[in-house]
């Protein structure tokens, strides 16, 4: 019995996730070897920038949520002292209690 060795058609079957990267790769090459036309830049310009200023603002938006939830989940600052400052005392009184008990 001969075993053959399994040829590149074969491993790109079996990956298909390779065939696509490569092709997505030949595509920008080619594409970034192509020149830009006038016309080609008069139409896409604004809708890049229409897509930059959503991205921008999403972006915004969403570190604005992320802050939001952020301070609702942490205690506000005075009550986050008060608890720390209730917890030294009950410290410091055990501490004295026990001194005493010494």
């Amino acid at each position: 019995m001969t075993t053959r060795k399994p040829s590149t058609s074969d491993s790109l079957a079996s990956n298909p996730a390779v065939l696509l990267a490569g092709g997505v790769a030949l595509g920008v090459l080619v594409g970034m070897l192509i020149p830009r036309l006038s016309k080609e830049r008069e139409l896409l310009d604004p809708v890049g920038k229409k897509l930059a200023d959503r991205a921008a603002a999403a972006a915004q938006a969403a570190k604005e949520t992320g802050k939001a939830e952020i301070d609702a989940l942490l205690p506000p600052r005075d009550a986050a002292r008060d608890k720390v400052t209730a917890l030294i005392d009950n410290v410091l009184e055990a501490a004295k209690g026990a001194a005493a008990k010494v």
